[in-house]
């Protein structure tokens, strides 16, 4: 997180012009002279082609059928887009992935036939240990249950494979956006309470999400929320001093400054099987704020340029101090850019406690820059406690940063700075390559203290004590098997 993302709500900067928008060629006598010829050439020709359109003005979505990979799901062909995503000004302002959507079902066998040799491929998450079958360019595989899969060759951008189940049932009745394109109230849709919004598979919300101070709201299905052709600086998708609220399946793509999803002051969330990919300048994931309490994350993949999960309390005068409460995330797959952490609890965290959270099976399938698994970097005033971290596993080779924890102040401190405390914190069966966890108290008062490592491997072998590097206010920071 940016130290001056705390005060960019009311003053935000805007990004350079984002590049080139790309998507498919909407030419319906080219379109459907390609697609009676599925031909290496004639593939290539449909991709200049749209890549030159695109350039024109003349095309309003930036994605385009891949020609690097192709992927059969029981039988099924699905639809494989190469997805242009914001990305840092110094990787250039965007990045490629591929992407392909599909229906979980137990048991589910996957064919992914790439366009040219390979040698080494990694498939995430690497915990599951699935058998993949390499015949050539094909890789064939069973999925367990799980639904969100990444599969990185040297030198190629990534596939990404995003699963979820059938939100067919939530249609009837609902406010249904259509495959196509929607463009919100000044460029906000503002979801109104007792109603389910749902996207249809294709349709793009062209703005930002604000769910304020509404109640019973749901958003579900599997389009896409996607500001990537004409950005607007902010945070992205909104939900404010708002209870019971549903966010499921769809995709979140912003191409500004801005964190994808924020939630402050509200209760009772569910967020599931939703897919992340902006790669920018403070683009964090899935991130929560004061008064947050029962919010809920699962199975979502979090393609972030900043924290994938970033949990804090900003702005007391403007949120109060409402604990942020009974929060959790499970099952969830991190692919991060050059800034931030994998795990955030803080900086900023101006209320009066933070505590009973906890992240289980959380995959941080890419680092790029090799950040911290899991930082509290605490800068201001808050009972930081009770928090668990099961199941954490960093899969970046070579990393050296393993847990950061403090309480100073900082950039992000209040003006009027008053130091907090951390304590009761479980780390149980986690996984990384570094071996640093360093610790660092503010004074006899203000002490990081009770922290435990349970069952947990660094650098390919069992944490050491030894590991541990506190100053002297701290206690009872110890491993144990």
């Amino acid at each position: 997180m940016n130290s001056n993302i705390k005060h960019l709500k009311n003053c935000w900067i805007l990004p350079g012009f984002f590049g080139l928008m790309f998507t498919v060629l909407s030419c319906t006598g080219i379109e459907k002279s390609l697609q009676q010829n599925e031909q290496q050439n004639q593939q290539q020709v449909e991709h200049k082609l749209a890549r030159m359109a695109s350039a024109a003005g003349q095309l309003d979505s930036p994605m385009v059928k891949s020609l690097a990979y192709q992927v059969i799901v029981n039988n099924d062909t699905l639809g494989v887009w190469q997805e242009t995503c914001y990305d840092l000004a110094q990787n250039g302002g965007q990045t490629d992935v591929h992407t392909a959507l599909f229906n979980y079902v137990p048991g589910t066998q996957v064919k992914i036939i790439c366009s040219s040799a390979f040698s080494n491929f990694t498939l995430s998450p690497k915990r599951l240990n699935i058998p993949v079958v390499k015949n050539g360019n094909e890789l064939t595989f069973a999925l367990p249950e799980y639904y969100n899969y990444a599969l990185a060759i040297p030198g190629r951008a990534p596939l990404l494979l995003f699963g979820s189940p059938d939100y067919s049932a939530y249609k009837p009745g609902a406010v249904v956006f259509a495959k196509g394109i929607h463009h919100g109230v000044n460029g906000v849709f503002k979801l109104e309470s007792n109603k389910t919004y749902y996207l249809e598979e294709g349709a793009i919300l062209r703005g930002k999400v604000l769910i304020e101070n509404v109640s019973n709201v749901k958003l579900i299905g599997r389009g896409y929320i996607d500001d990537r052709t004409a950005p607007v600086a902010g945070n992205f998708v909104k939900v404010y001093r708002s209870q019971n609220v549903e966010l499921r399946g769809f995709g979140v793509r912003h191409a500004a400054l801005g964190w994808q999803v924020d939630m402050v002051n509200s209760s009772n969330v569910n967020v599931s099987n939703l897919n992340l990919l902006s790669f920018g300048q403070n683009n964090d994931g899935l991130d929560l704020g004061s008064g947050c309490q029962d919010v809920h994350f699962s199975h979502c993949f979090i393609g972030s340029g900043d924290d994938g999960f970033g949990w804090h309390a900003t702005n007391a005068a403007a949120d109060g101090e409402t604990p942020l409460l009974n929060c959790s995330a499970h099952d969830c797959m991190i692919w991060k850019n050059q800034v931030g952490v994998g795990i955030r609890i803080g900086s900023s965290l101006e209320t009066s406690s933070v505590e009973q959270l906890t992240f289980k099976d959380i995959d941080i399938a890419k680092m790029t820059w090799g950040g911290h698994s899991v930082a509290i970097p605490h800068s201001d005033w808050a009972d930081v406690r009770n928090i668990t971290f099961e199941g954490i596993r960093d899969e970046t080779i070579g990393n050296t940063r393993f847990v950061l924890m403090y309480i100073k102040q900082n950039s992000n401190s209040n003006p009027v700075y008053r130091p907090g405390t951390i304590s009761n914190i479980r780390f149980i069966d986690c996984v990384s390559s570094a071996t640093a966890a360093t610790f660092e108290g503010y004074d006899a008062e203000h002490m990081i203290k009770d922290v435990t490592f349970k069952n947990v491997k660094v650098a390919g072998r069992n944490m050491l004590q030894s590991d541990i590097v506190a100053n002297s206010f701290t206690s009872n920071i110890t491993v144990v098997d």
